[in-house]
């Protein structure tokens, strides 16, 4: 290999330099030109000139500003599909208290009479809100209100959507889940969800759950009391809870 011999110090400098590495002097670098077969010769020559050909670096240039102006559109367009509020019914403040739904479901589940509970998407949400009232301390954050929760139910899986507030906004969090009770557990699978209108991968949606982990705690004891019956049937708009095998 050729090697290129600084003028100045007398150091030995690899062949693609072009300054010493030791006193910054320019190198001659004629033999090491001359050295490289012609068809070589004759590529470098062409990329060097690609290199500082202007039409080339024009057209870099407009690549990479287009890519961040695509870039730049796309993280607006999540970011405004993020705080858009998806399609749920409006708040009810003429909702009346149907706190008699646990006790249904817990007379229910201890002496198994009746053998099964059926509810409509409607008294489970209007149940939701008088459940969740009184429990806004432990469900407010700093900054971050907690507003309602809102059940929607489909055939084989349950839609659960949070309102909190920031300054006065409502911002929506919502989650798609598969629900199966076994053996006195609920077995839960993600079948994804949303911020706000944004759709989100159910994989990543087994991380982003621990947002819910709130309302879950705050509805502690409706989930022990599920546990307690022995199956639980999602149906569009209804639900039904079985509490003793038909006889």
């Amino acid at each position: 290999m050729t090697k290129l011999l600084c003028p100045e110090c007398r150091r030995e400098n690899e062949p693609e330099r072009i300054y010493c590495h030791d006193c910054g002097a320019k190198l001659d670098r004629s033999k090491v030109i001359s050295a490289k077969p012609a068809d070589e010769r004759v590529k470098e020559r062409k990329r060097v000139r690609n290199m500082f050909d202007a039409r080339r670096a024009k057209m870099r240039l407009l690549f990479f500003k287009v890519s961040k102006l695509i870039l730049y559109a796309c993280a607006a367009a999540a970011v405004i599909q993020m705080i858009l509020p998806p399609d749920v019914p409006p708040p009810n403040k003429e909702t009346q208290s149907l706190s008699q739904i646990g006790l249904e479901i817990e007379t229910a589940v201890t002496y198994h009479r009746p053998n099964q509970l059926q509810y409509t998407e409607d008294q489970i949400n209007e149940y939701l809100t008088s459940a969740l009232k009184g429990k806004r301390k432990v469900l407010n954050k700093p900054l971050l209100d907690f507003n309602r929760g809102i059940v929607r139910l489909e055939e084989g899986k349950c839609d659960i959507t949070v309102e909190r507030a920031i300054f006065g906004y409502s911002l929506y969090t919502s989650t798609s889940l598969a629900v199966q009770l076994a053996d006195g557990k609920l077995n839960v699978s993600s079948r994804g969800g949303a911020i706000g209108r944004l759709p989100i991968h159910p994989q990543i949606m087994d991380y982003l759950n621990i947002i819910f982990a709130d309302v879950w705690s705050a509805l502690d004891r409706e989930r022990k009391l599920i546990t307690k019956a022995d199956a639980i049937e999602f149906h569009d708009k209804s639900v039904v809870i079985v509490t003793a095998a038909p006889q």
